[in-house]
């Protein structure tokens, strides 16, 4: 899992031929997303490639950032195609969804501080980049690669809980300048 814009509506479908998907309450990851070439020196069944982005930009002298979470469909791959693992590949891309909230939350944070230092937001964003790559490789011990039934639905519940308490903080679509 590689952690480093916008999102469809309910409505609209998604475009296979896009290669990369943002995260979107209203979609959930299906196999025909992973488009990749199985790992050959992977003994796993299936490799979910999400990164974080956080892009800052400027408006009226002030810092902002742009974080989106992403699915890579052309790095992502699958061996078996079992429900069970689709759930657990899932959760790999709503983890990075729930630390691009976590993001969102710490640069509001910051801003309402009076920061306005890009190496102050960026050091704060790169220590969540790490959590989260921490995180994710903890969620594949504990569960074995889903393996574990018990434990995955732990970590589901867990994370889908987090994400309510962080909803706040999710990806909303901004007219700036007007």
């Amino acid at each position: 899992i590689l952690v480093t814009t916008d999102h469809a509506s309910a409505q609209e479908s998604v475009d296979p031929a896009i290669e990369q998907l943002s995260w979107n309450e209203f979609y959930k990851l299906q196999w025909s997303d992973f488009q990749g070439e199985p790992d050959k020196n992977s003994h796993g069944d299936a490799a979910t490639a999400v990164s974080i982005k956080a892009k800052p930009f400027m408006v009226k002298k002030q810092i902002h950032y742009d974080v989106v979470a992403i699915f890579n469909r052309e790095k992502s791959w699958a061996r078996d195609q079992s429900p069970s693992l689709l759930a657990h590949e899932q959760l790999h891309f709503d983890i990075a969804e729930l630390y691009a909230r976590k993001i969102r939350k710490k640069v509001r944070e910051l801003k309402r501080r009076g920061v306005n230092d890009v190496k102050v937001f960026n050091a704060a964003i790169q220590a969540l980049l790490e959590e989260s790559n921490e995180v994710d490789l903890q969620y594949d011990l504990e569960t074995l690669h889903g393996a574990l039934s018990k434990k995955q639905e732990a970590w589901t519940k867990q994370v889908k809980e987090e994400l309510a308490s962080l909803h706040d903080f999710r990806k909303v679509k901004r007219v700036i300048g007007r």
